[in-house]
Formats: structure tokens, C-alpha cells, sequence
């Protein structure tokens, strides 16, 4: 069972299976929460240094500081709200763009053209994180999923789910077109008929019969 935090489950509808829920590459933000935990306690280490200067000392230390804390806090966000959930029928990436910016994209598999997988550079490599693309029929032409984490295995299971619907697409066009021949229709129509006339049994080994005499 996948653990997902209910944010990203209340976007879920009742028929939806959960695949995968992915988050970003936690290290991508490594940069960030340094430089956070340098603004929040570089400031308390100069603490004396800052008092000499009196009261506006004080407010430069506490402006440095709250940078940092907002910042800090800043990243925490974006972490947590930014994810790519895959079920059984489309792929939901959230993305938060500092605080107050949430961005939801979508596309379902039935649209999904072609999905493409790029690591860039010593760090993606070594980590093994990337990025990948879905080329859509949509509005949005390109779904970007970024910093994902085990890039292959994800490129793996968004492929053969597209596989999926795609098959499943292609027999529920067939049995449309099948039930709107009307020559289709009659033929079962008339199976129908004689399956109440004979019991279902008795149909079976006339058709049985039949069949093995049209080899």
C-alpha cells in the first residue's frame, strides 16, 4: 500500500488505482538548505559582533535571520507540495512554486503520444535521478516530470500502463463497432433465441457439432 498524503489523494477519483506516488530528488535541494541554515545561524554566531553596532545591528541580525528562516521554510513547502502521482489511468504532476503558486498538470494515458527519458550530467548519473517527457494530444504538448528519482523504473511502469490503455482503447472500439453492425446484432439476437429454446448446454453441443464439421 502507497503511502500518499492526503492533499494528493483528495485529487484522485473513486475509479483510480494508485501505481506510484514519486517525490523530487530530495538532494536538489541540498543548495537551498544550506544557504537557509547559513542565514538562520550565521547571524548567532556574530551575535556580539552585531550588538556592537547597536539597535541597527540588532535589526540587520534579525532581517538576516528571518531570511533565513523564510527561506527554510520556503523550501519545506515546495518539497512537500511538489510530487507526480501515477495511476492506472493518467499521470497527476503537482508543482509548487514558492508559497503561494500551486501548479496541477495531468494527462491521461489515452493522450500520452510518446515518453521520453534524459539524465543530464555526473550528479544525475550518480544519484540516479532525471528527467522525463510525455508528449501529449493535448492543450499542454509536454508533460515534464523533473529531479525524479530511479528514472528507468518510473519510464518502465508509465510505458506499460500507455501499453495498457492503449489494448484496452482498442477492444472497447471493437466491441462499439460490433454493436452497431446491425448484421452483428441480429446474429446474437438469434443466438439469444435459441439458447432460451434449447438451454444453454444443448446450444453449446449443437455449436460444438457444428464447428467440427466446418474444420
Amino acid at each position: 500500500m502507497i503511502e500518499v498524503p492526503l492533499y494528493f489523494q483528495k485529487k484522485l477519483h473513486q475509479d483510480e488505482e494508485m501505481v506510484e506516488f514519486v517525490r523530487p530528488f530530495g538532494l536538489v535541494y541540498i543548495g537551498w538548505v544550506l544557504m537557509s541554515a547559513v542565514l538562520v545561524f550565521g547571524p548567532l554566531y556574530y551575535f556580539f559582533h552585531f550588538i556592537k553596532f547597536g539597535y541597527f545591528g540588532v535589526i540587520i541580525l534579525a532581517i538576516i535571520f528571518l531570511l533565513g528562516v523564510f527561506s527554510l521554510i520556503k523550501t519545506i513547502v515546495v518539497w512537500r507540495f511538489t510530487a507526480v502521482v501515477i495511476t492506472n489511468k493518467r499521470i497527476i504532476d503537482f508543482d509548487q512554486h514558492g508559497l503561494f503558486v500551486r501548479q496541477l498538470s495531468e494527462a491521461p494515458f489515452i493522450n500520452v503520444q510518446d515518453i521520453s527519458l534524459s539524465q543530464k550530467g555526473v550528479w544525475a548519473l550518480l544519484f540516479d535521478f532525471g528527467t522525463i517527457k510525455l508528449q501529449t494530444a493535448g492543450a499542454n504538448a509536454v508533460l515534464e516530470l523533473s529531479f525524479i528519482r530511479h528514472p528507468r523504473q518510473i519510464h518502465e511502469v508509465l510505458v506499460d500502463l500507455k501499453e495498457q490503455s492503449s489494448s484496452h482503447t482498442s477492444v472497447n472500439n471493437s466491441t462499439d463497432e460490433w454493436q452497431k453492425d446491425p448484421k452483428l446484432q441480429s446474429f446474437f439476437a438469434v443466438l439469444e433465441k435459441k439458447k432460451k429454446e434449447l438451454g444453454e448446454n444443448n446450444l453449446k453441443e449443437a455449436l460444438d457439432e457444428w464447428l467440427d464439421q466446418n474444420k
